[in-house]
């Protein structure tokens, strides 16, 4: 049965104690959004599987602050404690004691007291902490001092357990069931719309969780997504020959899947729509290869844009611009994370290990041809690469 069991988080509790403890921490607190989004949940989720469904509301002091919103507060020498505003919580239980409160922020700052009597605390999930919760914090503690330690969360997530692989796995092949319901909704005469809802559709059934995506087709296909609240249009009607690209990501139970694919609609791609293709596909392919324990991340990143530089494309279009800042993928797990995969920055000098997930991908635009995306999944294992988002077609 997929899944992570109740001792796995125990471990992982007592794994970020003595990470904390290394830090020079007194205890850490780990804070994350719900809302049954699938940003910036995976601290608390990490640390306890719990997630919290509310969604976010502005605050009402006196009668709620930080709904939709959770927290753990682990002290490196006693036990962890969950905190939430959920009246009821569903089986299975956290893998923590629970307290409830409608004010999340003053509950946690009264917890932090009790737990840690004074010292530094460090803080995982800073980018989603509030600035108004973050100085209401700091005022109500004036002997902890509160600083960032979102890198002692990632650190704990870089290698994943066997139970977190066959995760990834499934959440991987669900990914590409459902970027194939896409493409075989793709015909001439389908919205987008028709589209996405086929890939969501194939997610939901079967269990996982739709994250979101950025579909663009015909002319548009060189933007991301439409910039309404919607990425798809219920409008725009697919023609034969037609590009059609997809990035679509979702999870199962919590873990990510992060695919894209670009297709010509009813109809034989043409010479310019086949370099598009094929110098997104093949550059992405050849750092696929690469991807083995010991290599330098950098060395990834250079493999593919050597590839790419010498695609049929480049050569008679010249070199775009890379869309996502230099980088080729980066790390997966219960977040889009490190290492990302540049042939510069801060984990270009870092060795891949078996155990890593990460997603390679390259988007790439063409005036007057449109755009073109690639994508895929996969575990480095001690023999090599595991692709895990290959087509089930």
């Amino acid at each position: 049965m997929l899944g992570i069991d109740r001792e796995e988080y125990v471990q992982r509790q007592i794994a970020m104690r003595r990470l904390a403890a290394r830090a020079g921490f007194q205890g850490v607190v780990a804070w994350s959004r719900g809302g049954s989004g699938h940003d910036h949940y995976a601290d608390v989720y990490y640390l306890t599987g719990f997630y919290q469904h509310q969604p976010f509301v502005p605050d009402a002091p006196g009668r709620w602050r930080a709904q939709g919103h959770a927290a753990v507060a682990l002290p490196v020498d006693g036990p962890a404690l969950l905190l939430t505003d959920a009246d009821a919580v569903q089986e299975p239980r956290p893998a923590a004691p629970l307290r409830t409160a409608p004010d999340l922020v003053d509950a946690l700052a009264e917890q932090i007291r009790e737990a840690i009597a004074t010292g530094t605390v460090g803080l995982i999930g800073c980018e989603v902490m509030a600035a108004p919760w973050w100085r209401r914090l700091r005022s109500t503690l004036p002997g902890h001092e509160l600083v960032d330690a979102d890198d002692l969360g990632l650190r704990a997530r870089r290698i994943k357990s066997p139970a977190e692989l066959s995760l990834l796995r499934a959440s991987g092949a669900l990914g590409a069931r459902a970027m194939a319901a896409a493409g075989d909704a793709a015909t001439p005469g389908a919205t987008e719309a028709e589209v996405a809802a086929a890939a969501i559709a194939e997610i939901v059934r079967a269990g996982g969780a739709y994250y979101g995506m950025g579909i663009s087709s015909g002319t548009e296909s060189h933007i991301f997504a439409a910039s309404g609240p919607a990425p798809y249009s219920a409008g725009r009607r697919l023609s034969a020959g037609d590009l059609l690209r997809i990035d679509l990501y979702g999870s199962v139970h919590g873990y990510l899947f992060d695919v894209a694919r670009t297709w010509v609609v009813g109809a034989e791609p043409t010479m310019e729509q086949r370099r598009l293709l094929a110098a997104v596909r093949d550059s992405v392919r050849a750092g696929i290869e690469m991807l083995r324990p010991g290599r330098r991340v950098g060395e990834v990143a250079r493999r593919c844009q050597e590839v790419f530089e010498r695609s049929e494309f480049v050569a008679h279009h010249g070199l775009p611009g890379s869309e996502m800042g230099g980088a080729w993928g980066h790390g997966l797990g219960l977040s889009f994370e490190p290492p990302w995969v540049a042939e510069d920055g801060p984990d270009a000098s870092g060795r891949l290990e078996a155990g890593m997930c990460l997603a390679l991908e390259r988007r790439i635009s063409m005036p007057a041809v449109g755009g073109a995306n690639y994508e895929d999944d996969v575990i480095i294992t001690d023999s090599g690469p595991e692709l895990i988002t290959s087509d089930p077609r």
